[in-house]
C-alpha cells in the first residue's frame, strides 16, 4: 500500500502525517499538482487495464490518495493558456481517482460539494443537526427583512475569507465573522455589489471543533477568555480538551457524511447555554494537529495514520492501531526547525487557508 498525499512536500499538515507513516513503515509520497518538472507531470491511461502516474509515482490498486490540498496550485510561471489546461488535466485526474481501484481521502467530488456553504447548512438541518437561522443574499428588502427577525442577535460572514498585507505592514489582516445590528446596516446599494452570509447568532457557552475520521468522531471544546465570537482569533489564549459528542450529534454527524460523502474533515460547533449543539460550518480538509500541540492527550496524528491505512471495512478500532505510529510531538522533537503547524506562533495566512469549507 502506498499513501499519496496530494500537498507540497512542506504543508504543515502533509509533512508530519508522511513522516509519521514512513517511521510506521509505510511508503508515502507528497504530489503537488500538474506542471512542468518531472516531479509534477502526470499520466492518465485509459484502457482495459486504466493506470495513473503521478509523479514518479504508480498507483496501484489499494492504494489510498489523500487529497490534503484538493485544488490544482496556480503556476505563476505558466501563462494563461498553460494555467487553464493544467487546471482541466488535474481536474479530470481528481475526479477519475474516485472511480478507479484506490481509496480517496475525500472523494474530489464530495469535496467540490462540501465546500459550498448553502449545501453544508442544507445538508446539516436534513441530517437531525440543529443549524443557526440563515439568509444568503444581495437583495437588500430580503437582508432588512432579516434583520427586523433579528434585529441585535445577528453575525455578518463572507462568503470566501481574504488576507491581505498593508505595504510595510508587519501583520496582516483578514475578513473575519463579525456582529451586526439592524441600526448598523449600511446603505441598500452596499448590499448589492457584496452577497454575503447572515445568520441568527448563537448565544454560545463555548465551541467545539469536530473532527471525523470514517466512523469516528473526536470532538474538542474551544473556549476564549472573552468567549470570542470567532476563537480563530484567540489561538494564543485558546483552551482545548475533549469532550463526548452527543449521541445525536454523532448521529447527524454521521447521517451528514454519508449524505455528502465525505469520511474525513473537521466540523465546528456553537454550544448554547442549554448545552445545545449548533452546526456552523465543516471544512473538509480541516486543520486539526494544532488540536495535538494544545491537548496532547488528543493523539489526533496517530489515529489519522491509522484511519489512512485501515481499509474501509476494518471493524477494529482507530485506538487500536495508533500506537503503531509516532505522536505530532516527536515529530515536533524530530523536526526542531519545522515546529509545523505552532498554532500559538504560526501566520494567519497558515491558519487561514483552509477556513474554506
Amino acid at each position: 500500500m502506498k499513501i499519496i498525499v496530494l500537498a507540497h512536500p512542506k504543508d504543515d499538515h502533509a509533512a508530519p502525517i508522511q513522516w509519521a507513516l514512513e517511521q510506521a513503515g509505510y511508503q508515502a509520497a507528497c504530489w503537488s499538482g500538474v506542471s512542468w518538472t518531472e516531479q509534477e507531470q502526470a499520466s492518465l491511461l485509459l484502457d482495459q487495464a486504466p493506470g495513473v502516474c503521478l509523479g514518479g509515482h504508480r498507483l496501484e490498486s489499494g492504494d489510498v490518495v489523500w487529497l490534503r490540498q484538493p485544488d490544482q496550485p496556480t503556476h505563476v510561471a505558466a501563462n494563461s493558456g498553460e494555467r487553464a489546461g493544467y487546471h482541466a488535466f488535474f481536474n479530470a485526474l481528481a475526479y477519475t481517482l474516485e472511480g478507479l481501484p484506490f481509496r480517496c481521502v475525500n472523494r474530489y467530488s464530495a469535496s467540490r460539494l462540501v465546500r459550498n456553504k448553502a449545501v453544508q447548512l442544507h445538508v446539516a438541518r436534513a441530517s437531525g443537526l440543529e443549524i443557526p437561522a440563515t439568509l444568503m443574499s444581495n437583495s437588500p428588502p430580503m437582508v432588512r427583512d432579516f434583520f427586523d427577525q433579528n434585529p441585535t442577535n445577528a453575525i455578518c460572514k463572507a462568503f470566501a475569507s481574504h488576507v491581505w498585507q498593508q505595504m510595510g505592514a508587519e501583520g496582516v489582516t483578514v475578513t473575519e465573522t463579525f456582529s451586526l445590528s439592524r441600526e448598523q446596516l449600511p446603505p441598500d446599494e452596499v448590499f448589492t455589489y457584496a452577497p454575503a452570509i447572515y445568520q441568527q447568532r448563537v448565544p454560545k457557552q463555548f465551541d467545539v471543533r469536530a473532527v471525523i475520521m470514517g466512523k469516528r468522531i473526536y470532538s474538542f471544546a474551544l473556549r476564549t477568555p472573552a468567549n470570542s465570537l470567532d476563537w480563530r482569533h484567540e489561538v494564543r489564549n485558546i483552551d482545548v480538551e475533549t469532550i463526548q459528542t452527543p449521541d445525536h450529534v454523532e448521529r447527524g454527524i454521521l447521517r451528514f457524511a454519508e449524505k455528502t460523502g465525505v469520511c474525513f474533515g473537521a466540523m465546528d460547533f456553537a454550544v448554547d447555554w442549554n448545552g445545545d449543539w449548533w452546526f456552523l460550518e465543516i471544512n473538509e480538509q480541516g486543520q486539526f494537529l494544532w488540536l495535538d500541540q494544545l491537548c496532547r492527550q488528543a493523539g489526533l496524528q496517530q489515529k489519522f495514520c491509522a484511519f489512512l491505512t485501515a481499509p474501509e471495512t476494518s471493524a477494529r478500532s482507530l485506538e487500536d492501531r495508533q500506537g503503531l505510529f509516532p505522536s505530532h510531538g516527536e515529530y515536533q522533537l524530530s523536526h526542531p526547525g519545522e515546529k509545523v503547524p505552532d498554532v500559538t506562533k504560526t501566520s494567519a495566512e497558515s491558519m487561514y487557508k483552509s477556513l474554506e469549507p
